[in-house]
């Protein structure tokens, strides 16, 4: 009775070590935030100029360098700088034409947009969706198949996508982007024509 009575002793003893240790053990510390971050992103989807009739597919493509400024857990500020291709396919007929003929026009521009981001979820959490909308410069550095498009455009760029991070202060983005113009493609012709393009961009940043 007495060996029992001390094993029994021996092991509340022990449990009671055990349960002491563990609740003494420091919770982990909490993520700090990374304020700014840099990175590389790309992206490939749709183009095209309106109001041109009978537009079909546009391969459209970007890609450079993003940065993003983020000062408090939900709010922050992106900037690009990227090389985009644009432009329009669209089919015609001339007059006393049966068929239809085909028309690629493609406008090269390095973009600058500037982004006000909402980023949804706290900072510790790996997938953050978000959402952003802010104008975007272009500045034309080649064009194909048509003359006298500006060298200046200027429109608005809006996106829905998430971050996820992969290792500490490293974030994968992914966003669906639409980008619509406001000023004339074309100096020289009277009607408005509006740059318009949506894509899937793909990017990493790192934060520091």
């Amino acid at each position: 009775m007495k060996k029992l009575t001390f094993i029994i002793a021996l092991i509340a003893t022990t449990l009671s070590g055990y349960s002491q240790n563990n609740n003494n053990v420091d919770a982990p510390a909490p993520i700090e935030q990374s304020k700014f971050s840099i990175g590389f992103k790309g992206g490939y989807g749709h183009s095209t100029i309106m109001p041109f009739t009978h537009a079909t597919f546009c391969p459209s493509w970007d890609a450079g360098i993003a940065a993003v400024y983020a000062p408090a857990v939900h709010w922050g500020v992106e900037v690009d700088a990227l090389y985009s291709e644009e432009g329009v396919n669209y089919k015609y007929r001339n007059s006393g034409d049966e068929a239809y003929h085909t028309k690629q026009i493609y406008l090269d521009y390095i973009r600058v947009p500037v982004k006000a981001v909402y980023f949804f979820r706290a900072y510790d959490k790996d997938f953050r969706p978000k959402i952003a909308v802010g104008p975007s410069m272009g500045f034309l550095v080649n064009e194909v198949g048509s003359r006298g498009a500006a060298s200046f455009d200027l429109g608005a760029t809006g996106l829905v996508g998430f971050n996820y991070r992969i290792a500490k202060a490293v974030w994968i983005n992914v966003d669906a982007v639409y980008y619509q113009g406001f000023l004339d493609t074309y100096d020289n012709k009277s009607s408005n024509e509006l740059n318009s393009n949506m894509r899937l961009d793909a990017g990493i940043n790192v934060g520091f």
